[in-house]
């Protein structure tokens, strides 16, 4: 049961880091638009 738990810890742990590398690649796309915008 034990094991159980620390493999579905370690899979959530997974999850929210790459959910959060997402985030942060979307915020970095978002900015690289907004700054093109302004140059034009």
């Amino acid at each position: 049961m034990e094991g159980e738990s620390l493999l579905s810890a370690l899979d959530t742990i997974k999850l929210i880091l790459s959910f959060g590398m997402f985030t942060i690649a979307l915020i970095r796309l978002v900015v690289e638009l907004l700054k093109n915008d302004k140059k034009k």
